[in-house]
């Protein structure tokens, strides 16, 4: 299988089976959608999904949706599957009148095609749908996802998921030694970093551990970009994008529990999706989970999230400062 070819099967041997290809199913689709919507958002089950895998828009009272689910249905579509659509879809839609958004368009993706029976099915299905309850209802099987992942601009994402550089080590014997991770000697290293100092605008004093993690990721990225293995560097890019999505995700989760500056439970959060769900993109790069915590604090110290609800100011006042600093040519002098 070449790394431009695109089997949905192969995911149960990418990752180790049904199940974890039922759970690679679902994050491929948010990042197929990613490519044309980088804000993108996944949702996570605790204990229900409400009936999005992915979705782009506001949660938020009033607002409105785009929604993306996926059914891991590999094996074809048939009587079983149309009652978890419609179940799918009902719970979707029961959750949105609870929270007030609106759900503006629903999207089923399946890695399979439908027979002509079942496509007669869901056209009457959809247009019943779409007019009963004023939305787009749309389907994405495995012909159209594919398409969409040959596409030159999904090749990152294609490989990720689809190259088996990553089921057969024993093809680049360079790349079976897992890495490491490594200390961190100074622990005055990134004062003044904003990373940290997200960290304080958010009560939490302790972060060595995250300067560590920061100072590990710096090592990969550079151990990345100077090899050049096209695989790693896309591996790394998807990493990049989950670990977004994760904290964005629980970001505004966050925000609607509560209307407090300091959120306190999100930063805790944050770091035990990444280290119980991200093993995969860690296993891609033989890194440790503990890589996308750097990576996390990576976007943060980029001024693409941060711990607090206004942490954009933070960000923003942070560069004008840096800035200062650097523009100030007595900068330093006594």
């Amino acid at each position: 299988m070449g790394s431009g070819d695109v089997d949905f099967r192969f995911l149960e041997t990418r990752f180790g089976g049904p199940a974890g290809a039922r759970d690679a199913f679902e994050r491929l689709i948010a990042d197929i959608v990613g490519i044309v919507h980088p804000d993108v958002q996944e949702v996570q089950a605790n204990p229900g999904d409400w009936g999005i895998d992915a979705y782009v828009g506001d949660l938020g009272q009033d607002g409105e949706v785009h929604i993306w689910q996926s059914k891991y249905f590999i094996h074809g579509f048939g009587k079983t599957q149309q009652g978890d659509v419609r179940d799918s879809y009902n719970a979707a839609r029961k959750a949105a009148q609870e929270n007030g958004y609106k759900i503006a368009s629903w999207t089923l993706c399946v890695p399979c095609e439908l027979d002509g029976p079942m496509l007669t099915w869901w056209e009457g299905w959809k247009k019943r749908t779409s007019k009963a309850h004023d939305l787009t209802v749309s389907l994405q099987t495995a012909g159209r996802l594919r398409r969409r992942l040959q596409a030159p601009a999904a090749a990152g994402v294609r490989n990720h998921y689809f190259s088996p550089i990553f089921t057969l080590p024993q093809a680049r014997p360079d790349l079976e030694e897992p890495r490491g991770l490594e200390e961190l000697a100074d622990d005055s290293k990134y004062d003044g970093a904003l990373f940290v100092l997200q960290m304080d605008e958010a009560g939490l004093p302790e972060t060595f551990a995250a300067r560590e993690a920061f100072f590990n990721a710096e090592i990969l990225e550079r151990e990345v970009t100077d090899k050049g293995i096209q695989p790693e560097i896309s591996a790394l890019s998807t990493w990049r994008v989950r670990v977004s999505s994760t904290w964005s995700t629980a970001f505004n989760t966050a925000c609607q529990i509560s209307t407090a500056r300091r959120l306190p439970q999100l930063y805790g959060e944050v770091l035990e999706r990444i280290e119980t769900s991200h093993a995969q993109e860690a296993a891609s790069l033989r890194a440790h989970v503990l890589h996308g915590v750097g990576l996390l604090h990576q976007a943060v110290d980029n001024g693409r999230a941060g711990w607090v609800r206004d942490w954009r100011d933070i960000a923003k006042n942070h560069r004008a400062a840096t800035s200062n600093r650097t523009s100030d040519p007595n900068n330093g002098e006594g």
